[in-house]
C-alpha cells in the first residue's frame, strides 16, 4: 500500500439614485463587501489549514500581484482532505461546501467574478463541486484552475470546460490516475504565476 498522507508534509457599492433601495440591511451590507473577485481553492491531501503550502499560498500571492487595481477575496474550502477522501475521488463534502459557497456569492455579489480553483484532491473537490451548480451559476464563474488533477482527463459540465486551465507536470502519475506521489507532483507552487495570468485574463 502506498504512502500517501506520509509523502505530504504540507499540506456593491451602495445603490446608485435611480436604483431601488435595499430592504434587507443584511443584503446591503453583503453586496457592499463583496471582492471584484472571488476564489474558492481547494487544497492537496493531508495538506494544513484550508489553504495548505503547495499550491494555496503562492496562488494567493501571485493573484494579489496580477489583480493590481482589483480587490481579491481568496478562500479555502474547509474540508478534511483525507487519504480516504482521495481514493473515493475527492470529498464530497468539500464539493457541498464548494458548489454551495460559489452559489451563495452569485446570489449576494451580482458584480463579483468567481473562480474555483483545487490542487490534487482539491482538484478532485473542484470537479465534483461544478458538476452541482446550476447552469445559471455555471455562467457566473469565470474560471477554473486545477493543478496535478487526478480527473484531468474529465470534462467540466457546460460553458465550464471552456474556461478551465489544467496543470499536469510530466511525471506526476497523480494525473495519470496512479496513486503515487513523486517530485513532480509537489511542483506546482511554480505554475501559480502562470494560472493568475490565466484567470486575470478573464476577469
Amino acid at each position: 500500500m502506498f504512502s500517501y498522507a506520509a509523502l505530504f508534509t504540507l499540506a456593491i457599492s451602495a445603490s446608485s439614485a435611480v436604483a431601488a433601495p435595499f430592504t434587507n440591511p443584511a443584503e446591503l451590507k453583503a453586496r457592499q463587501s463583496c471582492a471584484d473577485v472571488v476564489v474558492y481553492f481547494a487544497r492537496g491531501t493531508t495538506e494544513p489549514g484550508t489553504l495548505g503550502t503547495i499550491v494555496g499560498p503562492p496562488f494567493q500571492a501571485a493573484l494579489t500581484s496580477a489583480l493590481r487595481g482589483k480587490s481579491l477575496s481568496f478562500v479555502g474550502v474547509n474540508y478534511p482532505a483525507t487519504v480516504a477522501g482521495y481514493l473515493a475521488g475527492g470529498d464530497v463534502g468539500g464539493a457541498t461546501t464548494m458548489a454551495n459557497s460559489v452559489t451563495s456569492t452569485a446570489n449576494s455579489c451580482p458584480n463579483s467574478k468567481i473562480v474555483i480553483s483545487g490542487y490534487s484532491q482539491g482538484a478532485q473537490v473542484t470537479h465534483l463541486a461544478a458538476a452541482r451548480l446550476s447552469s445559471t451559476i455555471q455562467n457566473r464563474v469565470s474560471a477554473v484552475v486545477t493543478f496535478g488533477d487526478p480527473d484531468r482527463d474529465q470534462a467540466l459540465p457546460g460553458v465550464l470546460q471552456g474556461r478551465r486551465k489544467t496543470f499536469c507536470a510530466a511525471g506526476d502519475l497523480i494525473c495519470e490516475g496512479q496513486p503515487i506521489i513523486l517530485a513532480p507532483h509537489l511542483s506546482y507552487g511554480a505554475n501559480t504565476p502562470e494560472a493568475a495570468s490565466f484567470v486575470a485574463a478573464r476577469v
